[in-house]
């Protein structure tokens, strides 16, 4: 096992409009997790959640840690774990999923791998509850996941290059709980057919780069409507979005970001939706993100090696 090592997560957007709970994109924003030798467990966090988060075994990242411990049958080791962490807490960017693909990845690469990709995604899909945000975590791309036999079945697709996403981050968090607690038991029949087509063109769109077809992929019946009074001015900021050029947008996971799709500059699609926004009295920043092709990775060796 390496003495220390470093650990690169991505942030993940998951639903994509249409595909809730089965779509996923990861993003070129990280979450760095440090790895080293210590005589107990030690942690250490800078940046997102530097003043809020534990410091102990309920840290989410050692919680991790330990679930995969306990599947290879070991200890959780004497270490100190350095976070530094970029992703924005409850905004629905994955912080949470990183947090677990991160725990289970330093467990697994202290103990010299034993656990295969698969059963590390199981593990973070146990942990989440629904592989849409952890699969990207871990494999990187544009992720279809679904649930069979209480396993998670994944297909890791390419993401066009040329496609960029523009991000609204609220200054206000969400809860995850919260945004899931205005869903309904039961939707119309309609709304069911209406998002099936959908995330079905969400994929055909993607192979066959039909880049036209993303403002149909991207809309929603399942959730949005229900989270939109969530998120103060949130319908009013997609609409400014594609009014200004955007392949579509969506509340990113369960909010409280709005994301938006862009293949040329990003620049007018980040003003309109910054201006829609303080219109509506919210306030928050943007960031021009990218997908990741590749997934958490261990950082230190040639070539940033996926795992």
């Amino acid at each position: 096992m390496p003495l220390s090592f470093t650990l690169q997560i991505p942030a993940s957007t998951a639903n994509l409009g249409a595909g809730f709970d089965c779509l996923g994109l990861a993003l070129n924003l990280y979450n760095l997790l440090r790895v080293e030798p210590a005589p107990g467990l030690r942690v250490s966090i800078e940046g997102e959640g530097g003043d809020t988060l534990a410091r102990s075994v309920n840290n989410r990242v050692v919680r991790a840690m330990q679930l995969g411990c306990a599947a290879m049958g070991k200890p959780l080791p004497p270490v100190s774990l350095q976070m530094t962490n970029r992703i924005p807490l409850a905004r629905g960017l994955g912080s949470s999923a990183a947090a677990a693909v991160g725990g289970l990845l330093a467990a697994n690469v202290y103990y010299d791998e034993p656990l295969s990709r698969d059963e590390l995604l199981a593990l973070a899909t146990q942990i989440e509850g629904h592989p849409d945000n952890v699969a990207p975590a871990l494999l990187g791309g544009f992720c279809v996941a679904t649930m069979a036999e209480g396993k998670p079945v994944v297909l890791r697709l390419d993401f066009p290059p040329a496609l960029r996403l523009v991000v609204f981050v609220p200054a206000a968090p969400l809860r995850t709980r919260q945004a899931r607690g205005v869903l309904p038991a039961k939707v119309p029949r309609a709304d069911a057919v209406f998002n099936l087509g959908r995330a079905a063109l969400w994929v055909a769109a993607l192979g066959e780069r039909r880049f036209d077809l993303l403002p149909f992929a991207t809309q929603d019946r399942l959730h949005q409507p229900y989270r939109f009074s969530l998120i103060p001015g949130s319908e009013q900021i997609i609409a400014a979005a594609i009014r200004a050029g955007a392949h579509g947008a969506f509340i990113s996971g369960a909010g409280s970001s709005i994301a938006a799709l862009a293949d040329q500059s990003c620049a007018p699609i980040a003003a309109a939706m910054q201006d829609a926004a303080q219109t509506n009295g919210q306030h928050g920043h943007v960031l021009e993100l990218q997908s990741d092709p590749t997934g958490a990775r261990l950082q230190d060796e040639p070539g940033n090696r996926p795992l």
